[in-house]
């Protein structure tokens, strides 16, 4: 059995590695309709969530990093945030996911911002020191977030057969 380790705590948000236990809340934040309105895979069921989270599961292992499990002050599991490999395996990639209830309070900037400072503390010597991100199009909340923490937007192009906004985060 695998015990929680946090990874690092903003004024309102701590990230931890994932525990055993953790897939009824990961499938929850992962089944609600709202949350995963950007997402290509749409809402979870079940047997998704239980696979996702056994994937980050296991890049936890294997690269010492991943997208981890976000939780705020009362121990709730409101998110996941961290990094996954680019298509090109080149460099991490941002990645975040908050439940609806933390919008609009400045919580998806103090994530990103947090993390965008591990990345560049914690270099991965296999992989390029930018850090990359990208957001659905119509995802005007996570652009802004993105562009508030620095990243430049690179272009815009189909991924997956869907229209996404491409962002660098250039190495101090």
């Amino acid at each position: 059995m695998r015990v929680r380790q946090t990874v690092f705590s903003t004024p309102r948000l701590t990230l931890t590695t994932w525990a055993e236990g953790d897939l009824a809340d990961f499938h929850a934040l992962h089944a609600d309709p709202r949350t995963m309105r950007f997402f290509l895979s749409g809402p979870y069921d079940a047997a998704k969530a239980a696979r996702r989270l056994a994937d980050f599961r296991r890049e936890q292992d294997a690269w010492g990093w991943t997208k981890w499990r976000v939780e705020d002050a009362r121990g709730r599991t409101v998110g996941r945030g961290g990094f996954g490999l680019s298509d090109d395996g080149k460099h991490r990639e941002l990645g975040y996911l908050l439940a609806p209830d933390l919008w609009g309070q400045g919580r998806a900037t103090e994530l990103a911002r947090a993390l965008t400072e591990w990345h560049f503390a914690h270099p991965d010597p296999r992989l390029g020191r930018d850090l990359l991100a990208f957001a659905h199009v119509n995802n005007g909340a996570s652009r802004r977030v993105l562009e508030k923490v620095g990243f430049i937007l690179t272009g815009e192009d189909d991924w997956h057969g869907v229209p996404h906004a491409f962002y660098r985060l250039a190495a101090p």
